[in-house]
């Protein structure tokens, strides 16, 4: 009955659009992954995910050096660069989507009988999405059953064992918010399931400290937080990257999210159990880096300049 059951679903499953799988365009509804797969049967995959503005990806450097770190570190060649460009950009114009949600995908390659790590061809995907027309501010819920360590498997790494994550954002969900914050073993906020987080405290200035939680604690190097934290210190904003309690989080004056698809996104409510906490969504400091943020993008990107 299960298998009916799955099939009635997957018949009713719409797909549309092109993939770029292997060196091939393919329509989406016929790629398929090959079962001995070690991304899709270890979890040996790493994974980035890219913002297209009018045709050209953000920052696609920085998310390749990411990609290929990754992908050494667990023993797997990385494709060429000048080919990962291409298929984007074949990508991108095979769905007609100059303005795209882009996912980068490349395993450690087939394996065999036994699990290993023994170099092989790898495999690469990249699909593309539309992106939504406008992102509203974030809710999140402090998560309770996932905690980030920073001694887990290539911490540094965007790799596709992400359940951690998505139990926590199950979690979110459950609660009627769309996000969820991780804490480490002490209690402290490290990342959101797909964001950075960071927040305004209150600094010596009066002015504000811009704080982020620090790599060493288990933060991915997200290249949009990298964007962020350049964009402050060019409006002269204080920043450290530093641990954050919980307790300073609910008690910032504004808090944020950043991610590659939404960019700056103001956090509007964080819910603890019993304890929630509203924050001005956006707040000044907030929509400082928002506009900031739109400007290097139109820049890097050579867009029209924001209005």
């Amino acid at each position: 009955m299960a298998c009916s059951g799955w099939r009635r679903r997957r018949r009713a499953l719409s797909v549309s659009g092109y993939v770029w799988l292997n060196g091939s365009l393919l329509p989406r509804s016929e790629a398929s992954v090959p079962i001995d797969d070690r991304g899709f049967l270890h979890g040996a995959a790493c994974f980035e995910t890219l913002r297209a503005f009018g045709g050209s990806v953000f920052r696609l450097g920085r998310h390749l050096d990411r990609l290929e770190a990754g992908l050494q570190a667990m023993g797997a060649e990385p494709p060429p660069r000048d080919v990962l460009h291409a298929a984007i950009a074949e990508t991108l114009e095979a769905n007609g989507l100059p303005e795209a949600r882009v996912r980068l995908t490349v395993s450690a390659g087939r394996g065999g009988a036994r699990p290993s790590l023994e170099p092989a061809e790898p495999l690469v995907l990249v699909t593309a999405q539309p992106v939504p027309e406008a992102v509203e501010p974030a809710r999140a819920l402090v998560a309770r059953g996932t905690r980030v360590t920073a001694d887990r498997p290539l911490p540094l790494a965007k790799t596709v064992n992400y359940l951690g994550p998505l139990l926590a954002l199950e979690e979110a969900r459950r609660a009627g918010l769309d996000q969820a914050l991780l804490l480490d073993l002490d209690g402290a906020v490290v990342e959101a399931s797909t964001a950075n987080v960071f927040a305004v405290l209150g600094g010596e200035d009066g002015k504000g400290l811009l704080v982020t939680p620090p790599l060493e604690a288990g933060a991915l190097p997200g290249v949009t937080r990298e964007a962020v934290l350049e964009c402050a210190r060019g409006l002269g904003i204080e920043t450290a990257e530093r641990r954050l309690p919980l307790a300073d989080l609910l008690a910032a004056r504004e808090a944020l999210l950043t991610n590659s698809i939404v960019g700056v996104q103001p956090l509007a409510e964080l819910r603890d159990g019993e304890r929630s906490r509203e924050f001005e969504a956006p707040g000044p400091v907030t929509r400082a880096l928002m506009e900031a943020y739109r400007e290097v993008v139109a820049r890097e990107c050579r867009l029209a300049p924001p209005a």
